[in-house]
């Protein structure tokens, strides 16, 4: 195809340049399309980046820009990409198609903080999220600290390598257990749980927070606690695997070699989950572009080249980052519907399919039940096995690690529990149900709960989805009728709170099945 470029970037940021830099004197055929919406705009300058220590931002862009032109095989094009399909075509938003033999994402995230009155002026220069960025020009200064639990707690003891003048703010939650407050206080750091009204500026700076009863809290700078956030469907549409972190919501799953979950689709920068830092981007993209270059030559001339990573070394890496990425996930209950099913029935033996921190695993232990508690992620297993310690119930659980694609645990069982056995992660959930029925005992049970829709607060493009109904799901287990009973097959609402404090309704599927003696 005579119009099929090298590499298409998208993102024209300091990952996205840094990339191009590398393909071009490569000499690739590089097609660069930049949205020209980078989220450090707004600072004063960078800070921390080698040679540029204090540079405007879109003055080092316009520079890398400038730098490209000297590479004839690589186009810059200002536009937006707002579609893509596997294989790769690219749609760009005035309808312009192209199409390559690879993708390397570097569009950056999109930084949301609370929603306070006065933030958006103030950000990028006195209100901000990233201390090694500005945390010299805010040294010695009164500073405050907006943000909740364990992200209150390391952001503000991060903030005192500054000055000795951190308050940490947590607007109207109570935020902090005892044993945070007792460490913040250990380090001189402060604690107002008042609800925030507003940013008081004076002359482009911060120069107090308001709260709702009117009183002000002098302050020159605010770190706030900011989650990242995809700027665009493109990812998910190109079948990209994301998982959630301590500061991003959704950022791409990458190997050593900026490679994600599909091949000749590579990540680089903020949305690779890298240090979201302008030094860090730069060095991120110039490893992903001689990932890329490397990748081409393996195709076109036999370079030897790591194997694209395996479906199970992704999900296995995927979970790993699920869960070791950030401290203890589960709230310390078990799933609502597990527990109403299970609270009345006559203790056995339990299966738990995906069993994360625990929290059914211990459930059904204090219960009275002897429990196989599997996972693919050995940290969740670590933690949930310190949880049985922790509980005195360590002799009734076991834990395995598989992964269920591959492997399931033997034995009958009384009950098997599927808890939100959904996945990001390409897998064949209808086999891995099937197979855990075929682990239930004569007259036990096989419990499955998974989303019946997307949350409320879920991307554009994940509401969109078309879930399978409950049926569905029973259906595609191909189960003999004459010796299954269908116990329960339906739907059920909670009410739930999103990772911003949204509140919502979820709509869960239940399906009980008996297997009859």
């Amino acid at each position: 195809m005579d119009n099929m470029w090298d590499c298409v970037i998208v993102g024209g940021g300091a990952a996205g340049l840094s990339a191009a830099l590398v393909l071009g004197r490569a000499r690739r055929r590089v097609l660069l399309v930049d949205a020209e919406q980078q989220s450090n705009l707004a600072a004063h300058g960078i800070g921390g980046l080698l040679g540029s220590d204090g540079r405007p931002p879109a003055e080092l862009y316009a520079a890398g820009r400038s730098e490209l032109a000297g590479y004839p095989s690589v186009e810059l094009r200002s536009g937006e990409i707002v579609r893509g399909e596997p294989g790769f075509e690219l749609e760009l938003a005035d309808g312009t198609r192209e199409h390559t033999r690879t993708v390397l994402l570097a569009t950056g995230m999109q930084y949301r903080g609370p929603d306070i009155t006065g933030i958006e002026t103030l950000w990028g220069t006195s209100v901000f999220h990233c201390p090694f960025c500005h945390g010299w020009e805010m040294r010695d200064a009164p500073v405050a600290v907006v943000a909740q639990g364990d992200r209150a707690v390391h952001s503000a003891l991060m903030m005192r390598g500054w000055t000795d003048d951190v308050v940490v703010l947590t607007n109207g939650d109570s935020g902090l257990d005892d044993a945070q407050a007792a460490q913040l206080a250990g380090a001189g750091i402060g604690v107002d749980e008042r609800t925030i009204a507003q940013f008081v500026a004076q002359d482009g700076e911060l120069a107090a927070v308001e709260f709702t009863d009117g009183t002000r809290l002098p302050r020159r700078g605010a770190l706030v606690a900011a989650t990242l956030h995809q700027p665009s469907p493109l990812a998910g549409q190109l079948g990209a695997v994301w998982a959630p972190g301590p500061i991003a919501a959704d950022a791409l799953v990458v190997d050593a070699f900026a490679r994600t979950s599909v091949p000749g689709l590579f990540a680089a920068g903020d949305i690779a989950a890298q240090m979201p830092q302008v030094a860090t981007a730069v060095a991120s993209g110039s490893q992903a572009g001689a990932a890329v270059v490397q990748h081409l030559l393996g195709e076109d001339v036999g370079l030897p080249v790591p194997p694209w990573p395996a479906p199970s070394t992704v999900t296995a890496q995927y979970w790993e980052r699920h869960y070791g990425q950030r401290g203890r996930i589960w709230s310390g209950r078990v799933n609502a519907q597990l527990a109403k099913i299970a609270a009345d029935l006559p203790a056995g033996t339990a299966l738990d399919l995906g069993c994360g921190e625990g929290g059914d695993a211990v459930w059904l232990a204090e219960h009275g039940w002897q429990v196989t508690a599997v996972d693919v992620s050995q940290t969740a297993l670590g933690r949930a096995a310190a949880e049985a310690q922790a509980r005195g119930i360590a002799d009734r659980i076991t834990f395995e690690r598989h992964d269920l694609s591959e492997s399931i645990p033997d034995g009958g069982f009384d009950l098997v529990s599927a808890q939100f056995l959904q996945s990001p992660i390409a897998m064949d959930r209808a086999g891995v149900l099937r197979r855990a029925a075929g682990a239930v005992a004569p007259g036990g049970l096989l419990v499955i709960v998974d989303h019946g829709a997307a949350p409320p607060w879920a991307p554009e493009h994940v509401r969109k989805f078309e879930f399978p109904s409950a049926d569905d799901v029973v259906d595609s287990l191909n189960l003999d009728e004459a010796q299954w009973e269908r116990v329960r097959v339906g739907t059920d609402e909670r009410a739930a709170t999103g990772p911003d404090g949204q509140p919502g309704v979820l709509i869960d599927n239940v399906m009980v099945l008996r297997r009859r003696s």
